[in-house]
């Protein structure tokens, strides 16, 4: 028989949101848009690059030549067209610039960084790096190109990149906030905090940066510290949504639950459609022992973003232990969808097949997640329990008669 220990892995909270100032820079006016903030927070980054959007002693040796003034009217146009979104026109300016005076470095970046928000990264990186071959000194150059990278996934590259900037520059808040972004996802909490650290240092109104530090610190284990760099956020931006829902997170991981919630219901009133936040109060009111709403809160979330595997994950848990198989079935059916090679999920999806008594259909589930996690003790006695079993009575499903059964996994940051 399958042994009542069995548990069902089921739902997910979403943690940690990192918050991106910027995909690059043209000069000091200029910032890329970012997908993870609101206009109102990429006008806040670009009041940020501004503090020190690029090494000094870099523009002051950039000015001491000469750049002839066709030039230098070129690469002003090309910033007017690029800041109103006219990139097409905006490069030719750049390009022209460029030709003119092929040896000028900020010409390069800019039309690095007007490519790059085109989203054509080669030729993007092709000039980054020419502005840096000209000038070694150059520290927005290095953020650009930084920033690039990271993008591509290349974190070691672009670590280097940040390193580069903040040496060259380091009291640029924004390389420093970016550096930090990139160590969090290396999973170098240390240096992590370190940096961003020296960006609340840098910028302490900054509330982008005080929301990262909380990530951070959230991270590490450092609740208590995590709560006030959120809470600081907070006060400096309160209608910023976001860090209302990280600091829900890090109530909820202290045992909270009831001011965890409050805090999710104040990012939903400041947000209507995060989705995040309804997957993360539905998760709490869970946890509470209000499922029913805890239900409806999973389909809210999985009706402002359909392809949301988390909540579709947390809301088929929610269906098998309101003992809903069908709709446990159908939830699972669609995390699978968007994860078809998720191991829990078919996992998950087989222990639903079990409890309607579709044993051969369990089976399968439970064969394909061993396949895909050969070394999940959990999954090979499973399926070995269950093929085993041939026509012995059902044991009791897993997660039906203990609610402490249901076991609570925590993502990364995004």
């Amino acid at each position: 028989m399958l042994s009542s220990s069995f548990v069902i892995w089921a739902f997910t909270l979403e943690a940690l949101v990192f918050s991106v100032p910027g995909l690059g820079r043209v000069a000091a006016s200029q910032t890329e848009k970012r997908s993870s903030v609101t206009h109102r927070h990429r006008r806040e980054s670009r009041k940020a690059s501004r503090t020190a959007p690029r090494s000094r002693k870099a523009a002051t040796r950039h000015t001491e030549v000469k750049w002839s003034t066709a030039a230098q009217g070129e690469l002003a146009e090309g910033q007017k067209l690029q800041a109103s979104g006219s990139l097409n026109n905006a490069i030719l300016h750049y390009e022209t610039a460029t030709k003119l005076e092929p040896n000028w470095p900020e010409a390069h970046n800019a039309l690095g960084s007007a490519y790059s928000q085109q989203r054509k990264s080669g030729i993007a990186m092709l000039e980054y790096l020419r502005a840096i071959r000209l000038d070694p000194a150059y520290a927005e150059a290095h953020y650009n190109l930084g920033t690039l990278l990271r993008a591509q996934g290349n974190l070691n590259g672009a670590a280097q990149q940040f390193e580069r900037a903040v040496q060259i520059d380091p009291d640029n808040a924004g390389a420093h906030n970016d550096l930090g972004l990139t160590y969090a996802q290396q999973g170098k909490l240390g240096p992590a905090i370190q940096e961003f650290r020296s960006t609340v240092g840098l910028k302490p109104g900054w509330a982008i940066a005080q929301d990262n530090l909380g990530n951070a610190l959230a991270m590490g284990g450092d609740l208590d510290e995590a709560m006030t760099s959120y809470r600081n956020a907070i006060a400096l931006e309160p209608d910023w949504a976001q860090p209302y829902n990280n600091l829900g997170n890090v109530l909820r991981q202290a045992g909270n639950i009831e001011a965890a919630i409050e805090q999710y219901q104040k990012a939903l009133e400041r947000n209507p459609k995060y989705a995040v936040a309804c997957n993360n109060l539905g998760l709490a009111l869970q946890q509470e022992g209000n499922l029913n709403d805890a239900v409806k809160q999973y389909q809210r979330a999985i009706g402002l973003n359909p392809d949301y595997s988390t909540a579709h994950n947390n809301l088929a848990a929610a269906y098998y232990q309101k003992k809903n198989w069908n709709g446990a079935i159908s939830e699972y059916g669609q995390v699978l969808r968007l994860k078809p090679n998720d191991a829990a999920g078919h996992f998950n999806l087989g222990l639903a097949l079990k409890a309607t008594g579709d044993r051969k259909a369990a089976l399968a589930q439970f064969q394909r997640a061993q396949k895909l996690d050969p070394g999940n003790q959990q999954y090979q006695s499973a399926y070995e329990s269950l093929r085993n079993a041939a026509d012995t009575p059902e044991a009791s499903t897993p997660g039906s008669s203990d609610k402490t059964s249901l076991k609570s996994s925590t993502d990364g940051p995004d």
